[in-house]
């Protein structure tokens, strides 16, 4: 992939972190080729959380953003674990987008995840986005994960460390989550590197790619 061009780039996620986790280095890497880059999360996920601890997960992200040098980021509040029943609404914002940024690459969550709101975003997207945009899977390591075959590697082995770091931003997850940790995502990232020939990478699933 030639990151010399001037890509416009839409990550797509589900939940804040979801989009760091999955491809934290890439967007990164783009950043530092200047390419313009847009953020965009479907749910603040407060029903995780008390009303004392409302917007967490969005004061984490902001976090996050700052570290990976992003400053295109929105956050919608659809409930978390109910995508499936606002896939119209989805849609339509993923329209939206599609007019008013006319991206080259589009990054979203596998189609076959096993959670319910990372497939919803997925679908939404391949549905939406037919414009000869690039769409690329990526990968979110979780308790239940499906089977993911990388036919498309990216080296971030310059990135790792401020993907990690990005990460660490989402402290309440890491007090959730046992696999929510540096030592998970950094042996990811070296084993997606080891099968492909560099240090450290992320892997994706290509869905359409243009040249």
């Amino acid at each position: 992939m030639n990151f010399e061009e001037d890509h416009r780039v839409i990550a797509l996620g589900a939940h804040p972190d979801d989009i760091e986790l999955g491809c934290g280095g890439f967007l990164s890497k783009l950043k530092s080729k200047k390419a313009e880059t847009w953020y965009v999360a479907m749910s603040k996920c407060n029903n995780q959380f008390s009303e004392d601890e409302k917007d967490t997960l969005v004061k984490e992200q902001a976090c996050a953003a700052e570290v990976l040098g992003l400053q295109n980021c929105t956050i919608h509040d659809f409930p978390n674990k109910e995508l499936p029943e606002y896939r119209r609404e989805i849609m339509d914002i993923f329209n939206e987008l599609q007019g008013k940024l006319n991206p080259t690459i589009v990054l979203i969550p596998h189609i076959k995840d096993p959670h319910q709101d990372h497939s919803t975003v997925g679908y939404c997207a391949i549905r939406t986005f037919r414009s000869g945009e690039t769409i690329l899977q990526y990968e979110i390591l979780r308790h239940g994960s499906a089977t993911f075959t990388p036919n498309l590697y990216i080296n971030i082995t310059d990135f790792i460390d401020t993907k990690i770091k990005a990460i660490q931003c989402y402290a309440s997850q890491k007090v959730k989550r046992k696999f929510f940790d540096e030592d998970s995502y950094r042996a990811l990232a070296r084993t997606r590197g080891t099968q492909c020939g560099y240090e450290y990478a992320e892997g994706f699933e290509i869905y359409r790619m243009y040249w």
